[in-house]
């Protein structure tokens, strides 16, 4: 009897203290859970459609080229009224050799204004001068009216007509003196035509293009707005207060009045000589919150993914890369701002 009751609790003894053992965990190399999967920043930037979707957003794409491009560099400038211009004048280099007007650009605001003054002194001189050759005119004319009516004498006509010939030189002389003064500054303040002045360091001089137009751009303006062609204005080289540096002068169109006098803007000077670059429409090329640029790289069918570029300029003929997608690649031409919206869910 002692020995079933000695067995029947060494079972149980047994039974508790195997149910004291901690339970031994799963190791983590057997787990059947997958493992997640990375996301690139590729992932995040890639948006596949359907084949009607693309046909509805009006897709087109075309691959990446290298052209060509003249070489620039872009330097600040300052907008001016065009001195020296008239409503008249179609070119400035047509001012006489005679006058100041190869000093006008290097001049301040109140040498400006003072040589205007001396204009318009000059202007009244002339106009005087006329006045009194028409009246010397009359006065000979007379004179020679009463000699041939027997009533006048030879000595009054030879004093007429020397009055006649100092009143011509008057005028002869008033004219020369307005012609020293150049073209009239303030006669027309034609804004509809600005000029560009931009220093330019004296040692790349020669490397600028002085027949080829300047790209003049806003400074803070919206990046999708086209740079305005500016030409060459034929003026002689102009020293600044700045060491070893020269004025150059670019005339611009302004014809709706955007661009205002005294205004800072960016100007893209040529140089000579071109270089190769890669280079896509302007449409193609978008623009964030933070002013970075970017296009959509067309790398499988209905798939597109969004680059980052950099843009050195744009011009005429499209927006130049400084670095982007390699040549060849398909990028999107049309409907990028339309995928732009669909990536951040803001598409129709």
């Amino acid at each position: 009897m002692k020995s079933f009751f000695a067995l029947t609790l060494a079972a149980l003894l047994a039974v508790l203290i195997a149910g004291c053992k901690p339970a031994s965990s799963p190791s983590a190399a057997k787990s059947s859970t997958p493992p997640a999967r990375v996301i690139t920043e590729n992932d995040l930037t890639t948006i596949m459609l359907q084949p009607e979707a693309e046909q509805r957003l009006g897709i087109a794409t075309a691959a990446l080229e290298v052209k060509q491009v003249k070489r620039s560099r872009t330097v600040g400038g300052e907008l001016l009224l065009p001195l020296g211009r008239t409503e008249n004048s179609s070119n400035t280099a047509a001012a006489s050799s005679k006058s100041i007007f190869s000093l006008l650009p290097a001049m301040t605001p109140a040498e400006l204004v003072r040589v205007g003054e001396l204009q318009i002194d000059a202007d009244g001189q002339i106009a005087i001068a006329r006045v009194e050759l028409a009246a010397a005119k009359i006065a000979l004319e007379r004179a020679e009216n009463l000699v041939a009516n027997n009533a006048g004498t030879q000595r009054g006509v030879d004093e007429a007509r020397t009055r006649v010939q100092l009143a011509e030189a008057a005028l002869n002389t008033a004219r020369e003196r307005r012609a020293l003064l150049g073209a009239p500054l303030f006669e027309a303040v034609r804004k509809d035509v600005l000029w560009v002045r931009v220093s330019v360091y004296a040692g790349d001089l020669n490397q600028v293009d002085r027949r080829a137009a300047a790209n003049v751009s806003s400074i803070g303006g919206s990046r999708n707005e086209s740079p305005r062609l500016a030409r060459p204005v034929d003026v002689p080289f102009s020293p600044t207060a700045a060491p070893a540096t020269v004025d150059l002068f670019y005339e611009v169109e302004n014809a709706d009045a955007k661009l205002r006098p005294g205004e800072k803007v960016s100007v893209a000077v040529p140089l000579q000589g071109e270089t190769e670059s890669s280079v896509v429409p302007a449409a193609a090329v978008l623009y964030d919150i933070h002013g970075g640029t970017w296009v959509y790289e067309n790398t499988a069918p209905q798939t597109f993914t969004r680059r980052r570029v950099e843009i050195r300029f744009v011009n005429e003929g499209g927006a130049v890369l400084a670095r982007g997608p390699k040549p060849g690649v398909k990028v999107v031409t049309a409907g990028a701002a339309e995928l732009f919206g669909t990536e951040f869910g803001i598409g129709k």
